[in-house]
């Protein structure tokens, strides 16, 4: 039954048997393939195990299944821009050599990829949940970060009217 196997995953998890909780909600979903939300967990389970590659797919399955997912929506934009750490870091470490102005050019294209794989599902997260401040602020500073001046204006405003009515005003 699934509802016994998803009660007893819940238990494992509250226990922090999070191993457990894997092998009942992949069992779970072997059961009902069509749950998005079964789906979203396995993507949620990866993503906090590192494995970025297999969260995505969990997270896009989930969102094929329920195209109004917003928080797949969300969580495949913050995997995909996890990488971004690492280039910027690389990027930072290096010196004002020839060689290495052209490697930075190169992290810094990798970086723009990034940015420009998120913006699609960040943009659907807030046009699913227009008070979605998080993804509003993330698409500000990629548009920030891309150059694209209108677009991070547009947002910029979004973000001010959205705090504004978070606090009240």
């Amino acid at each position: 039954d699934l509802g016994l196997l998803l009660s007893e995953a819940n238990v494992h998890l509250k226990m922090g048997n999070r191993d457990k909780f894997k092998a009942l909600m992949e069992q779970a979903t072997e059961k009902d393939p069509n749950n998005a939300e079964l789906l979203y967990n396995l993507g949620v389970l990866a993503a906090e195990g590192g494995n970025n590659d297999e969260a995505k797919k969990f997270y896009e399955r989930a969102i094929s299944i329920n195209p109004a997912y917003v928080d797949a929506y969300n969580n495949l934009a913050v995997v995909i821009l996890e990488g971004e750490a690492g280039i910027v870091e690389q990027m930072n470490s290096l010196g004002t050599s020839a060689a290495d102005n052209k490697k930075y050019d190169a992290l810094k294209e990798q970086r723009t990829q990034l940015y420009k794989e998120a913006i699609p599902h960040l943009e659907k997260a807030l046009e699913l949940r227009n008070t979605n401040i998080d993804a509003a602020r993330t698409l500000m500073n990629i548009y920030s970060a891309l150059g694209e001046t209108d677009k991070f204006k547009a947002m910029r405003s979004k973000v001010e009217e959205l705090e504004a009515s978070a606090c009240g005003n």
